[in-house]
């Protein structure tokens, strides 16, 4: 299930910029694995974090909490537990904004989450809210089918303010063969667009020059 060095940045503006050493750790990780910010934007990912996300992926400002609130039919379809994993990212959420109340952006999401999505606005004014963050992650994958997986979030020495999450299944179980025919179908993607005739020819260009 090995799928490397083809990490990317996703967004169309990105305040973060990943280090270098950050981003070959990226690469090097065989499972699927992203790069979060507080206010839990998606900075970057691997090829098979990036197939497992693709959802999320899906809008041109990819964040988890503006997926979970503002695309409901979507991530509750994707997330089976949509309930348990709204409340846990609005803790997050709430974290970071004790951690920086002047985050000027983190304001700007919890007011547009806070405009449009009413079970975000009840989750946000709410005190009740649990802190803990089981490692279970469930999610319904639209390619593979249904997804166990066990979540490490992990913060990088010199990027405090990020977050390292890496996504796995148990060996042997049925999520983990269906993580690896997504590792399969993404490599084969891969394959094909390097050997696509328009790439073909770019590097047939670079070669000659």
């Amino acid at each position: 299930m090995s799928i490397r060095g083809t990490s990317s940045a996703v967004g169309r503006a990105r305040p973060v910029r990943l280090r270098a050493g950050l981003r070959a750790a990226l690469d090097a990780i065989d499972a699927p694995a992203l790069v979060l910010t507080g206010r839990l934007d998606v900075v970057a990912t691997n090829a098979l974090g990036r197939a497992l996300l693709a959802p999320v992926l899906a809008d041109d400002r990819p964040n988890l909490a503006r997926f979970l609130f503002l695309a409901e039919d979507a991530s509750t379809a994707f997330f089976p537990e949509w309930g348990r994993v709204a409340d846990e990212q609005v803790h997050r959420l709430r974290a970071a904004a004790e951690q920086d109340p002047h985050d000027r952006a983190l304001h700007r999401l919890v007011g547009e989450l806070s405009t449009t999505s009413a079970p975000f606005r009840t989750r946000w004014s709410s005190k009740r809210l649990c802190a803990c963050h089981p490692p279970r992650l469930l999610v319904d994958h639209p390619l593979v089918g249904p997804l166990e997986l066990v979540r490490e979030d992990f913060a990088p020495i010199e990027d405090g303010a990020l977050t390292l999450r890496i996504c796995t299944a148990g060996a042997g179980s049925a999520s983990g063969e269906r993580l690896r025919i997504l590792a399969s179908w993404t490599q084969e993607s891969a394959a094909q667009e390097n050997t696509a005739p328009g790439r073909a020819h770019e590097e047939e260009g670079k070669t000659s020059d």
